[in-house]
């Protein structure tokens, strides 16, 4: 991968951001995540240059977003593609794959993690198991969802991995699908794909980017298919602030 990325034409693209690890830092627990003043001063002015192209892919609910960022006005893409908000109406609406999870497969994940002494989310379209504190657990967390997933079967589920962190949701809904959804709006449209994500999961988005002749760009550590590589959220803001401050200034000559 490489560190050195291209210019940033802000007439022509449009910018996609996973968020946890991404342009916060992962911490122990996502209650933990704090969300400082500059970052939303960033992504506001990135969407004014941008005429509003840009938009967060999390896998996190809209609800969570919503609850650390307070800027309901930004383009948002919640729970691995399941949930949407586009433009300032504040009009939200799910993907039509969706399913409800019964209250009996909740319930059993609860149980499994209160037996092992581990985190569940329920946020509430997906259930997501952390196992920062016994990353040892992993291959159990994995079987347990598999055998839930095939329990199920009717609900066609599948397994999203992350960083220490497994979660049940639908099969064909991921970030991928999101982009697909957000690129086909008329302020994304005939712009170019830049991708920024951190995890597993964004390994979709990842490559739909580069078919599609976009920038994707990892950070932190790991192989990826992405083409650029970035070391953490830090360094993203950098390169965003820097290409920011770029265009300020030669728009002032």
């Amino acid at each position: 991968m490489n560190k050195t990325l291209p210019p940033l034409p802000f007439d022509n693209v449009a910018l996609f951001f996973d968020f946890d690890g991404t342009l916060v830092e992962l911490q122990a627990t996502p209650e933990a995540v704090i969300v400082g003043d500059e970052l939303r001063t960033l992504v506001t002015s990135l969407g004014r240059e941008l005429n509003q192209a840009l938009a967060l892919i999390s896998g996190r609910s809209l609800d969570s977003l919503d609850h650390l960022l307070a800027m309901p006005t930004v383009n948002v893409s919640g729970s691995h593609g399941m949930q949407f908000r586009c433009g300032s109406s504040g009009d939200t609406f799910l993907h039509p794959n969706t399913v409800t999870l019964p209250d009996a497969l909740i319930k059993d994940c609860q149980q499994f993690c209160h037996k092992h002494d581990l985190l569940l989310e329920d946020k509430p379209l997906t259930v997501a198991i952390h196992y920062r504190s016994k990353p040892e657990m992993e291959n159990q967390v994995e079987a347990y969802l598999q055998q839930l997933a095939a329990r199920f079967s009717s609900l066609d589920l599948s397994i999203q991995a992350g960083k220490r962190i497994r979660e049940l949701k639908p099969s064909g809904i991921n970030k991928a699908s999101a982009l697909d959804y957000f690129m086909s709006q008329p302020q994304f449209k005939d712009r170019t794909p830049w991708y920024f994500g951190d995890d597993v999961t964004d390994e979709d988005a990842f490559t739909w980017v580069n078919e599609r002749h976009g920038v994707s760009v990892k950070i932190g550590e790991g192989e990826s298919n992405a083409q650029y590589h970035l070391a953490s959220p830090q360094e993203v803001m950098a390169f965003l602030q820097d290409r920011l401050a770029v265009r300020d200034n030669h728009d002032r000559k």
